[in-house]
């Protein structure tokens, strides 16, 4: 078994990017604190380094948001070194022409998932707090992404998923519109229903062997902050699974709910199972933390579901994620940040945004801090 390796980001440049024209940093490999104002361009930093990580951003859901107003295009690249010596330049950039284009070491990359699955980041902003009063989907992509970033060939599967999803949709909501006729539309659900419940047990399967990874990840971190109580993470799917049952039984399982929802799907015009209608239970001793826990609970579990993230990439892809904080400081409090800093900053590098310039006051002493000002899309140490 190799040895973990730690990835550091060790510069960035970043062109026409929201209200950063042309701005060049270079990083500490431990503590970046970057300050300013509202609007200034901070979190535009930590966006960036998501684009050079997930080849997107965790704050807008299309490239066009984050283009300069009246540029072209925008581009973001990153120099990143590993212990072991090598090196690796990450450059992303996009025109409203030819869209988004990934560069590994220069050498263009076709499957973004590459990306992705190579340069593990873990990401916490004042968004990630849908996770825990969202909906089911801002549960599902907090987790995908997890088991994306460990393995590659989920992002695949995930895709094709979601062109056979939209397919059989199509067929359900034409047989509900008699558009075309019953016998017709299930002639072509039998065609489609075999590679449909082939990709629907693929990532049942994945994400239960997930749970069953990550829990114990999650339960040293949460007990972490001196909680004395039991948290749990359960995954919820529409068929009886268990992290013992193998992939055939999986599938079986499937097969035989989706045949027993058919009729009743014919008549919705929609596809009513499935990982896309998967959730994930919180529960703090027994109870489920959206409808019973207090916002101190609440902002706890979110902190150590970050970590528990953080350390389960660390173990199990042995290279050290880098870990990006969005306001964090106003958005759980001094005391729950900085414990989370303690225990993570000692071991990774990590971006912060705060308004404040002295939000680490008092950690000064354990870390390697470097320090920014933030100011109309310009960049200056502090």
């Amino acid at each position: 078994m190799r040895d973990e390796n730690k990835m550091v980001l060790r510069s960035i440049e970043i062109k026409n990017f929201r209200n950063h024209i042309h701005t060049q940093i270079e990083f500490s490999d431990n503590l970046n604190l970057f300050v300013g104002g509202n609007a200034q361009g901070k979190t535009s930093i930590l966006e960036a380094i998501s684009y050079l990580c997930l080849t997107k951003s965790f704050n807008a859901n299309s490239d066009f948001y984050v283009l300069n107003f009246g540029s072209k295009f925008f581009e973001v690249f990153g120099k990143f070194r590993f212990d072991d010596g090598h090196e690796v330049s990450v450059r992303v950039s996009f025109d409203d022409e030819q869209g988004k284009k990934v560069f590994l070491n220069r050498e263009n990359v076709e499957k973004f998932s590459t990306i992705i699955n190579k340069l593990p980041v873990v990401i916490l902003t004042p968004r990630t707090k849908e996770v825990m009063y969202g909906s089911p989907e801002d549960r599902r992509k907090f987790f995908d992404l997890a088991i994306a970033q460990l393995n590659s060939v989920y992002v695949d599967e995930f895709l094709d998923y979601k062109k056979i999803l939209r397919q059989r949709n199509r067929i359900l909501n034409a047989i509900a519109n008699e558009e075309i006729k019953l016998e017709q539309g299930i002639d072509l659900l039998d065609v489609w229903d075999e590679e449909f419940i082939n990709y629907s047990a693929k990532l049942i399967f994945r994400k239960i062997r997930f749970i069953s990874d990550f829990i114990g990840f999650f339960k040293s971190t949460y007990s972490n902050f001196g909680e004395n109580e039991s948290a749990e993470i359960e995954y919820s799917t529409q068929i009886e699974v268990s992290a013992q049952d193998d992939f055939e039984t999986v599938r079986e399982r499937f097969r035989a709910m989706l045949n027993k929802m058919r009729s009743e799907e014919i008549k919705r015009g929609v596809t009513l199972i499935g990982p896309h209608r998967d959730d994930y239970i919180f529960k703090i001793n027994g109870w489920e933390v959206r409808k019973f826990a207090s916002q101190g609970q609440m902002k706890t579990f979110l902190v150590a579901l970050t970590m528990a993230k953080f350390f389960y990439l660390k173990e199990k892809k042995l290279e050290t994620p880098i870990l990006l904080l969005d306001d964090v400081f106003a958005e759980l409090d001094v005391e729950r940040a900085k414990k989370m800093l303690s225990f993570i900053g000692n071991v990774g590098q990590v971006f912060i945004t705060a308004t404040d310039l002295d939000v680490l006051s008092g950690m000064e002493g354990g870390f390697k801090i470097k320090k920014f000002i933030v100011n109309s899309g310009r960049v200056f140490d502090a």
